[in-house]
């Protein structure tokens, strides 16, 4: 069940028989040659086909997050963290009080993570909810089809990234390039960022055939269905893949 093609109405019925809703976090910044909504673009169109199977409310997404290393490349928009903090907590301000208990956060882009420490002092005050947060790439069964074609959770705007018929805006070359990674990167500026990443592709191979990423959507899809049906417990341990 999708916010956009519902009214208040609609919510109000839905709201007497379930308390579940997913906020779909993303980011607008680059993404090699793939589109700069990739970060939104990825998480929405798994978590929308995943609420749609299990008939879960699913917000509009957020378009935007805290990515000020990506500043250098035109198009990216970056919010601050602080700013941030403030609309995590405006978003779940807004659902709690209409009755929203289980509430997933669910991300495409690894600066997002901050949302984590929103939920965390937000529960201070509001033990009544359960505040989840998952990235897509990261969900257990998903990220090890990642390290079995080859990938790692570092290779931005990589092949793990781009979905021929979500996110690929132009022709994007079949080449390979090693790992762009400093651990010290939180202290790169921006315009360091793009000097040694170039294309803005940090790593990895480039592009997978439309069938592998197909099979791949698809995982992604089930194991988020999963979580939305049995991942609420607040005690739930690390899964086994």
């Amino acid at each position: 069940m999708l916010v956009e093609k519902a009214n208040w109405m609609m919510v109000e019925e839905y709201l007497k028989k379930d308390d579940r809703i997913v906020f779909v976090l993303g980011a607008t910044e680059e993404h090699g040659y793939a589109s700069l909504s990739t970060d939104t673009q990825c998480a929405y169109e798994i978590a929308k086909e995943a609420c749609t199977r299990q008939n879960i409310l699913l917000a509009p997404p957020l378009h935007f997050g805290p990515s000020p290393f990506s500043l250098a490349f035109p198009g990216t928009v970056s919010l601050r963290v602080s700013t941030y903090y403030s609309l995590i907590k405006d978003m779940i301000d807004s659902v709690a009080r209409v009755g929203f208990k289980r509430i997933l956060f669910f991300s495409g882009h690894g600066g997002n993570m901050r949302a984590k420490e929103a939920i965390t002092e937000y529960l201070v005050d509001h033990s009544d909810l359960t505040l989840k947060f998952r990235e897509w790439y990261l969900m257990p069964k998903t990220y090890a089809r990642i390290n079995e074609l080859g990938g790692t959770q570092r290779d931005h705007a990589s092949w793990l990234e781009t979905f021929q018929w979500i996110n690929m805006v132009a022709p994007i070359p079949d080449k390979f390039k090693e790992q762009v990674y400093f651990e010290d990167t939180y202290a790169q500026t921006p315009e360091d960022v793009k000097a040694v990443s170039g294309d803005g592709v940090k790593g990895g191979k480039y592009l997978q055939p439309e069938p592998v990423m197909r099979e791949f959507f698809e995982l992604a899809v089930t194991e988020l269905e999963d979580f939305l049906q049995n991942g609420w417990d607040k005690f739930q341990k690390t899964a086994n893949v």
